[in-house]
């Protein structure tokens, strides 16, 4: 078994993507992005928290099928809130 995620991210930062905007001829340059698919084991998927463990009533039932994403931290917000 393997968990399958998709991962869209850009291929340089956001103040290095504002330098290269500056610098360029063209008016309307979209930066290109990196498209990778991370393919991991059930054990590096749980240790690396890309999914959660959940308990066989849950993961037999529909409702252990809808994703959560975890919220580290308390309540919404940044940090020390």
């Amino acid at each position: 078994k393997a968990i399958k995620r998709f991962q869209v991210r850009n291929m340089v930062d956001a103040s290095s993507q504002r330098d290269l905007r500056e610098a360029s001829v063209y008016s309307s340059f979209t930066m290109p992005k990196l498209y990778n698919k991370m393919i991991y084991c059930v054990s590096c998927a749980i240790h690396s928290r890309v999914v959660r463990v959940r308990n066989k009533q849950l993961r037999a039932s529909p409702e252990g099928r809808i994703y959560v994403r975890p919220n580290f931290g308390g309540k919404g917000g940044g940090k020390g809130q």
